[in-house]
């Protein structure tokens, strides 16, 4: 299994470079900005362990491990939560946890460690070393770009004056599509639902915060409005 790392300037097309690895490749593409509702909370996510998390023994000798949220900013509202370096490791320890009972996926991460400060890069490159003796990692990073490069199996470095050419490790001028083929070898993940993830579903969705109380909310409420439409009407 390899690790290959992603790098080149803001605008050069690394990120574009994992969306045609998505498009033509099985593979867990998991995207740059996370959509993990800001209210949840972390002790609540099913089959996820926190106290891997490097920083969670802060919250566990404070108390709050059951009742710290996820943390961000829904429909203009900010939630006091994880930072957003914390977050990203969240994210990435779920991908960690999540994907250990399988092998041979091919994992695509955008950014995974942005905003991730150098005190978590021994947790960062564990983590990377354990997943990549059994799946196939292909990782973009603008953070931690020398630590990464160092420990990866290839670098591919694209441009946005070329974009038909990439470079891999000292090898200019590689052909892009060959290397989409080149680095795109794996399998799908796999995952069953289980009664774990309904409640999981229902405890946040069905929430004070959730989404669903306010949309049956505003479908009662205007459809009440389109009854009295026909208040008084005559025949």
């Amino acid at each position: 299994m390899t690790l290959t790392v992603c790098v080149g300037a803001s605008g050069s097309g690394k990120t574009t470079f994992l969306n045609d690895v998505y498009k033509s490749h099985k593979c867990t593409y998991i995207r740059q900005y996370h959509n993990l509702r800001p209210y949840i909370k972390v002790s609540a996510i099913p089959n996820f362990d926190p106290r891997k998390l490097p920083y969670w023994d802060i919250y566990e000798r404070e108390n709050k491990a059951d009742t710290i949220i996820v943390g961000g900013t829904i429909a203009g509202q900010f939630m006091a939560g994880l930072s957003g370096g914390q977050r990203k490791l969240l994210i990435f320890e779920l991908i960690f946890q999540r994907t250990a009972p399988q092998s041979d996926l091919l994992i695509v991460l955008d950014e995974p460690f942005a905003g991730v400060t150098d005190d978590f890069i021994p947790f960062i490159t564990d983590r990377l070393n354990e997943m990549r003796k059994i799946h196939n990692i292909l990782l973009v990073t603008n953070d931690h770009v020398d630590t990464l490069k160092k420990m990866a199996d290839n670098t591919v470095t694209v441009s946005a004056i070329d974009r038909t050419k990439v470079k891999i490790n000292e090898r200019e001028g590689v052909d892009r599509n060959l290397a989409l083929i080149a680095m795109s070898i794996g399998d799908n993940f796999a995952y069953s639902t289980t009664n774990n993830d309904l409640k999981f579903f229902t405890d946040v969705e069905f929430s004070a915060n959730g989404g669903i109380p306010g949309i049956a909310g505003f479908t009662i409420f205007a459809y009440g409005l389109f009854l009295l439409t026909f208040w008084n009407s005559q025949p």
